[in-house]
């Protein structure tokens, strides 16, 4: 039988109806015990709401924090979070960075929607907040991403289809995760934007990709200058005749061991060098010592 593919439906706008907002607005906005199921608006401490486990934001902006808590220091929460009661509470479904500000706003009580949401649903309906509003940076979308399509099992066309995004913008922001894990830091807090790791991406190694971040970052180079770059390794390296495949074994062993770049190059059948390679002086002490500790 076929699996029947999970759908986010119309994403917060499902959780939140203006007759739910409307019909609820009441003095008495305690949960009583036998309360029909359904979305309930109440006012409650944002300091005892307990965050979102699968919330995809992992970094949250002070800055635009502290505009946000003047809003709502000036105008109040204008609309609702949601969360979803638990045995001891309640849990944010989303809106953390409006309890967060709300916080900072002394806010004693902040409108909340409660709503039945499964252990499931949890993820998608965190990840599509922020996706509707922008607020995830392209490495924490990207992984929000990732985690949907393990989750749901989704290709990357249903993917791009429940988001409300194209396809190509889907494998694009996804492909950023096979970038090395400096370079994605660099991407998350903005020291390069997406357009340089988009470039950084047609280089054709981990550690081609890690110099020219680096370079990105001391020597301010533009999308354009980096899109160049790649353009001249790839010539390089379509031009370059093809290699001994026991020396690029050789070169990948010792790549792995070292954790950097290495290459042979035979002048005959029984001389040659190695070259390692280190792109500061941190790395080459690091190189040093696991040279010194071969016996």
């Amino acid at each position: 039988m076929a699996k029947k593919k999970k759908g986010l439906g119309r994403g917060l706008g499902a959780l939140i109806s203006s007759s739910v907002i409307e019909e609820d607005r009441s003095d008495d906005l305690a949960i009583q015990p036998d309360e029909p199921a359904g979305p309930r608006l109440l006012q409650l401490n944002p300091r005892d709401l307990k965050p979102n486990p699968k919330q995809p934001r992992m970094t949250f902006n002070e800055e635009t924090l502290e505009e946000l808590s003047e809003s709502i220091r000036r105008d109040g929460v204008q609309e609702p979070v949601i969360v979803r009661k638990t045995d001891d509470g309640y849990e944010l479904v989303s809106g953390e960075r409006r309890v967060r500000a709300a916080v900072m706003a002394d806010l004693e009580t902040i409108p909340a929607v409660c709503r039945e949401v499964s252990d499931a649903d949890m993820l998608k309906l965190g990840l599509i907040e922020n996706i509707q509003r922008e607020d995830l940076n392209p490495i924490e979308l990207a992984r929000g991403y990732r985690q949907l399509v393990e989750q749901y099992e989704w290709t990357q066309e249903e993917l791009a289809d429940q988001v409300g995004k194209k396809r190509a913008t889907v494998a694009n922001t996804l492909r950023l995760l096979n970038l090395p894990d400096v370079v994605q830091s660099r991407v998350a807090d903005g020291s390069i934007t997406m357009g340089h790791a988009r470039a950084l991406l047609a280089l054709d190694s981990p550690q081609s990709q890690l110099a020219a971040c680096r370079k990105i970052v001391s020597q301010g180079l533009s999308v354009r200058q980096v899109e160049k770059m790649a353009a001249r390794k790839d010539t390089a390296t379509k031009a370059a005749p093809a290699k001994d495949p026991n020396i690029t074994a050789i070169e990948d062993e010792l790549r792995r061991k070292l954790g950097t770049k290495v290459a042979l190059k035979a002048s005959d059948k029984a001389r040659g060098k190695i070259e390692i390679e280190y792109f500061n002086l941190d790395e080459l002490d690091r190189l040093l010592a696991l040279i010194r500790s071969i016996r």
